[in-house]
């Protein structure tokens, strides 16, 4: 995975940094554009080209999808790594 493909945008930080401190939290699109400050379409584009990309999961049931951050380490690690290096931000 490309990651600095999905960091380049500040919303995708918004969403990915929002996982970051708060690891085990799921959550619906406007829950998470409520708690990022985004507008909800925004957020909901962001949060589906993020899950595509195996950096968060999505949860789907019947009448909503909520989403949350992937469990792999590895992915999870190069993710804090990057934003500390290019974006100086520390999670």
């Amino acid at each position: 995975m490309k990651l600095e493909k999905y960091l380049d945008t500040e919303i995708n930080r918004k969403v990915i940094r929002f996982f970051l401190e708060n690891p085990s939290s799921i959550d619906t699109s406007r829950g998470i554009a409520t708690w990022i400050n985004e507008n909800a379409d925004k957020t909901e584009k962001a949060l589906q080209t993020l899950a595509r990309a195996k950096i968060l999961i999505l949860h789907k049931t019947a009448l909503t999808s909520a989403y949350a951050c992937t469990t792999d380490k590895r992915t999870i690690l190069k993710i804090r790594l990057r934003l500390e290096q290019k974006y100086k931000i520390q999670n």
